[in-house]
């Protein structure tokens, strides 16, 4: 078994009810008074071990890295959790959902995650996860991003219960193509794509965290996400009707007239984890 430094999520180192629907509630005007370095945040893994074997993963996971994030970071994470996502369909696959899981690491500031040390730790890699990253990096953690852990914006203001319906998680790193200034592509994503893809028909709830404006050294290069965006659906056929087969008209922005018009991965989700490592107790021989 090696030690090596690495991400808490999996990798080493190198590597309140909202408002009316007819109403946004755009949280980021309150955000953008609180300093970041005051702010909750969450540390976000998407489609992590997709590409491994699932047997070999999920004994590492929870045989050995859960609990040497908890025993390092313990002190400072005021929430670890872990979704295991839903296997794709093939319409979905073309669209960058992958399988794996989705972890996030809930700290109480900027401030506290840089002090926790998280990036810098002694982890147990063993040497079949050191051939996946020595071979394809993207299929042990294609994305990894930081962002506020409260949505800054809310398009549909509104967030429905497991009492009131199914629910299907989408959950989508975004990422502006090389040569987009992030200020353009902010400006199309908020004043133009958000209110199309708003019409959906059947979505239950869109929410979307910007990157943080100042994010640790470090950080930004190896997460180059600008947003972490949630949409929710019934089940995967009201998906596939609001994504595939009955989409509003979407305005392209001006880098390119075709989709995808930017760049993401992302997972399919039940509404809960299905382990909360600071509360369970998981153990796999």
């Amino acid at each position: 078994m090696q030690k090596l430094d690495g991400q808490p999520g999996i990798c080493p180192r190198t590597t309140c009810q909202g408002h009316k629907a007819s109403k946004m509630l755009n949280i980021s005007i309150h955000l953008s008074k609180k300093k970041e370095g005051f702010m909750m945040i969450k540390h976000v893994f998407v489609g992590a071990m997709h590409g491994a074997d699932e047997i070999l993963a999920e004994r590492w996971y929870f045989r050995y890295h859960y609990k040497e994030v908890v025993r390092f970071c313990g002190p400072w994470l005021r929430r670890y959790e872990s979704f295991k996502a839903y296997p794709p369909p093939p319409e979905a696959q073309v669209l960058g959902v992958l399988g794996g899981r989705m972890t996030e690491l809930w700290y109480a500031s900027v401030d506290e995650f840089i002090e926790a040390r998280s990036g810098v730790r002694p982890y147990t890699i063993e040497p079949w996860i050191m051939e996946l990253f020595a071979t394809d990096p993207f299929k042990a953690v294609p994305g990894i991003t930081l962002v506020p852990a409260i949505p800054t914006e809310d398009f549909l203001g509104k967030e429905p219960t497991p009492e009131e319906t199914t629910i299907l998680r989408w959950y989508r790193l975004l990422k502006y193509p090389d040569g987009v200034q992030l200020k353009d592509g902010e400006k199309w994503y908020l004043d133009i794509h958000s209110k199309e893809a708003s019409q959906q028909p059947g979505l239950l709830r869109y929410v979307s965290h910007r990157l943080l404006d100042n994010p640790p050294d470090g950080l930004s290069a190896d997460a180059p996400w600008h947003r972490v965006e949630e949409l929710w659906y019934e089940n995967i056929d009201a998906w596939r009707k609001a994504v595939i087969e009955s989409p509003p008209e979407y305005t392209p922005p001006p880098w390119k007239k075709e989709p995808p018009f930017i760049d993401s991965i992302s997972n399919f989700l039940k509404y809960k984890p299905d382990v909360d490592f600071l509360k369970d107790n998981p153990f796999i021989p």
